[in-house]
């Protein structure tokens, strides 16, 4: 890749204005940093194969009204006044519009590069770990809302509070100097990232081995420049090091630890130095997820009483255990869940219940797949009991050149406890659906990358009887 790519702020002329192009411009981190640039004044424009495929509609409509441009994937819409391409890891080398910027000359740059260099010039608090990075986000950048502190905010999934018209509410412009960035690691590009405040929510296997992952959250640790706040309950993240750290957690050796917890069915209350806290989300892990928000505000110097209300106004991240609705005493939830950690968590959260669970999973790749197949099945194994069940839709092909040697008949057949389904396409597992639940039964839709598996939700949703 060519050099760092240097991005001024300040009042946008036409001499500054630079030419954008996004190749999937549909995926959660490439539209997030569209609007942003888009909101400074720039030209911003794009391609993605589900646009071509006519899906995501409603998505690709926003980003339109926003004035953003989208073209197919041909690459015919890059010409010689194109600044920057944007690429993410999904694009392969066989990209026509890559090989088109190539041609021309064009500087071509990875999301995460471009996201570095926007968020290495703001007082950074950067979101790391393996799970929880997008509702933590949201709920730091709920907190320091509720503080006045206005942060510009790119997240990987949808804030549900920043959702309007135009809006898909996974980034917002912020009036400050703060910005709040989940970072990712699974393409390693954690290490360009020099956060003021860094946050590690959990280290597990996921995208890479256990190894290397512990070297990339090093890296983030040390580069972090005032704080770093880390899970004090994960052997892995509890042994990273930073100029200053503190530790949030269930345990009471933790600088911030809950007491007095009370579960229910969609929230949870607790206490943390003095004030009561209530989160509209359910589970242990969005409890843990609180405490690292807590956290950060409370190096941020909020008081205790802002950050309560705060956590009080997060309404949720979309497709992280949302409740879609209720139907003849039968609820449907959509759920982001893809890796063993989410997965054991969000069915945790659910359990509390007691209800019967019927999983619908789709895997999200025919390589993730593979490289999880024996812990992916573990976790539904330990997760799920006789009496729930679990399906499993085909592998999500996302086109390109994978290979496809694997399948989810592959998958299920390592699951031992529930019932277990392999439909062969959506409309047998509605089907299905439609013919065996029964009151009192939760209908879990898990799976990402696929933006359609939430209107797959709604569909069980009006089928039920």
């Amino acid at each position: 890749m060519p050099g760092p790519m240097r991005i001024r702020f300040g009042t946008m002329t036409r001499k500054k204005m630079k030419k954008y192009y996004f190749a999937g411009i549909g995926g959660s981190g490439m539209s997030a940093l569209a609007q942003v640039l888009r909101g400074k004044g720039h030209a911003v424009s794009g391609s993605d194969r589900s646009f071509d495929r006519g899906l995501n509609r409603r998505l690709f409509t926003k980003l339109q009204k926003q004035g953003i441009r989208l073209f197919p994937q041909t690459g015919e819409k890059i010409s010689g006044d194109t600044d920057f391409l944007i690429i993410s890891t999904a694009i392969e080398k066989s990209s026509p519009e890559l090989k088109k910027a190539k041609m021309l000359g064009i500087p071509v740059r990875h999301r995460a590069e471009l996201l570095a260099a926007l968020f290495n010039r703001s007082a950074g608090i950067g979101i790391a770990g393996t799970s929880g990075k997008s509702t933590v986000c949201g709920m730091v950048a709920a907190v320091m809302d509720r503080a006045g502190m206005d942060p510009a905010v790119i997240n990987g999934g949808i804030i549900k509070q920043y959702v309007s018209l135009t809006a898909l509410g996974n980034a917002k412009g912020g009036s400050s100097a703060h910005m709040v960035s989940e970072v990712d690691e699974s393409d390693g590009t954690i290490v360009n990232f020099t956060p003021d405040i860094g946050v590690i929510t959990n280290i597990s296997r996921d995208h890479k081995e256990l190894r290397e992952l512990k070297m990339l959250f090093s890296q983030f640790g040390e580069k972090t420049k005032k704080c770093l706040i880390v899970n004090g309950d994960c052997k892995n993240t509890s042994k990273i090091k930073g100029v200053k750290r503190m530790t949030f957690g269930l345990r009471r050796e933790n600088d911030f630890y809950p007491e007095n917890i009370r579960y229910s069915s969609w929230g949870v209350a607790f206490d943390c130095r003095g004030e009561s806290f209530q989160l509209k989300v359910p589970g242990e892990h969005n409890l843990q997820n609180a405490l690292a928000a807590v956290a950060v505000g409370f190096v941020l110097g909020i008081d205790m009483k802002t950050i309560k209300k705060g956590l009080a106004s997060f309404k949720g991240i979309k497709r992280r255990l949302e409740l879609l609705g209720e139907k003849n005493g039968i609820q449907v939830v959509d759920d982001f869940a893809h890796n063993p950690d989410k997965v054991r968590a969000s069915l945790s959260a659910l359990k509390h219940q007691d209800n019967r669970m019927v999983v619908i999973f789709q895997p999200h790749g025919y390589g993730p797949t593979r490289f999880l197949r024996e812990a992916m099945a573990r976790a539904f194994s330990d997760s799920l009991r006789e009496k729930d069940v679990l399906m499993c839709l085909p592998i999500y092909d996302a086109g390109g050149t994978a290979d496809r040697n694997i399948s989810s008949k592959d998958l299920l057949s390592k699951v031992k406890g529930p019932k277990c389904i392999c439909p062969d396409s959506r409309a047998a597992a509605v089907l299905h659906v439609q013919k065996s639940v029964r009151p009192g039964d939760v209908c879990v839709v898990m799976g990402a990358r696929d933006d359609t598996l939430r209107v797959f939700a709604g569909s069980i949703l009006r089928a039920i009887k």
